[in-house]
């Protein structure tokens, strides 16, 4: 009887999916944790975090440089930058860092950002790889270099793919991932301090629209966004939060936007602006963290957060809803298998402004559907995005795939 699967984290140190990285500490700018419950929730449990640091990547040096960087001078950049990323995020007592899979006890299975791990220095990481028994890759951001991902995945043997709504039926990934392998889909932990303080009555009838968007343009190298930007022929992965910012002057009445451009262009000339625009961090965070988001949300009766065109809804979504929000979704494939009913847990649009208003408009004529759909949003919340039950969930499809490929 298996109770739990061993899961040993690759490369954590080299984005901020699940803590601050060394580089963003230098210049001032905190890691969003998108899924920070993979650290913390086992933490909590007082069960070991195995993180192997497989020479590849840092976060200070891009890995095209630092691949061709001699063996002696990565491990000694990695050593230093380790020591500091395990102070810098208070994981000194917690995490068992690892700098081989020799010493690794338990290799059932290996989680992978996709995101800098499938691209790049991908063949040098292949023998480590094919040391654990299974290989989970999360997809986040996988609408950057995405054939270079899709070709890499492919590679691998006992690959789960980690996806935030079941990507199977959205166009884009279906062209790069024709015959995918399994998929765990999972809804996003949710931070506890995501609360509802505010009955519905008591907010502001407007909408609160968060979150950021890209010029793709003006993104470097511009060879890593060529797929998406042939596949869509837009220059943005959140056309309905861009457009939203667009248009904030005009829709005021009824939207109160805190959308932002993500990258700020130009501007300061301080030491700490260059610095950022060489490691590319010159990115605005001023909208989600110098106000309290949540106090933003609980103001508003309503809130929308733009979808990703490739198929994940926005980790916001779920925040506002926790906020006790009426939530508008777009239309499309970007809530699949996540439970979630258009309807019953959130307001359907079809991604234009006169959807949206429409939405808001006909269920605020209805003041007691409005509360139950709330009410049914937090509910959702409650029981499935704490960080437990997305650890548990988890944990209940790898410990399935075990036992499914067990002799």
């Amino acid at each position: 009887m298996v109770d739990a699967v061993g899961l040993t984290l690759l490369n954590p140190h080299a984005d901020d999916f699940v803590s601050t990285p060394l580089s963003f500490w230098l210049v001032g700018r905190r890691g969003l944790g998108k899924y920070r419950f993979l650290l913390e929730e086992p933490i909590r449990r007082g069960q070991p975090v195995p993180v192997f640091v497989d020479g590849t990547l840092s976060s200070l040096i891009d890995q095209s440089v630092f691949a061709k960087l001699p063996a002696w001078i990565r491990r000694f950049v990695l050593r230093i930058e380790i020591y500091f990323w395990l102070r810098i995020n208070g994981l000194n007592a917690d995490v068992e860092v690892h700098w081989s899979p020799d010493t690794i006890s338990d290799r059932s299975a290996l989680y992978v950002f996709s995101y800098k791990n499938c691209v790049g220095a991908f063949d040098r990481r292949m023998p480590a790889l094919a040391a654990f028994n299974r290989v989970v890759v999360n997809l986040s951001h996988y609408f950057i270099r995405t054939g270079e991902k899709a070709a890499n995945i492919a590679k691998l043997r006992n690959v789960i793919l980690h996806v935030d709504s079941d990507h199977t039926r959205n166009e884009y990934f279906r062209t790069f991932f024709p015959n995918p392998p399994p998929s765990i889909v999972l809804p996003f932990a949710v931070s506890s301090r995501f609360v509802a303080k505010r009955p519905l009555p008591e907010r502001s009838p407007k909408c609160a629209a968060t979150g950021s968007f890209h010029n793709l343009t003006e993104e470097l190298p511009r060879a890593y966004y060529r797929d998406f930007m042939s596949f869509f022929k837009t220059d943005t992965y959140h056309p309905i939060r861009k457009m939203l910012y667009q248009r904030r002057a005009e829709l005021a009445d009824w939207l109160e936007c805190r959308t932002s451009p993500y990258r700020e262009m130009g501007g300061k000339d301080t030491f700490g602006a260059k610095l950022q625009r060489l490691l590319r961090l010159d990115i605005i965070q001023a909208d989600y963290f110098s106000f309290d988001i949540v106090d933003f949300y609980n103001q508003h009766r309503f809130a929308i957060v733009g979808e990703e065109l490739s198929g994940a809804p926005a980790v916001g979504f779920f925040e506002a809803m926790a906020c006790g929000c009426v939530m508008l979704g777009a239309r499309g494939t970007y809530y699949d298998g996540l439970g979630l009913q258009p309807g019953v847990h959130y307001l359907e649009h079809d991604g234009s402004v006169d959807s949206i208003r429409a939405a808001m408009t006909g269920i605020a004529a209805k003041p007691d559907e409005m509360e139950a759909m709330a009410k049914a949003g937090r509910f959702y919340i409650d029981t499935h995005c704490t960080p437990q039950a997305v650890w548990d969930k988890l944990q209940a499809n790898l410990i399935g795939s075990a036992r499914r490929s067990s002799p």
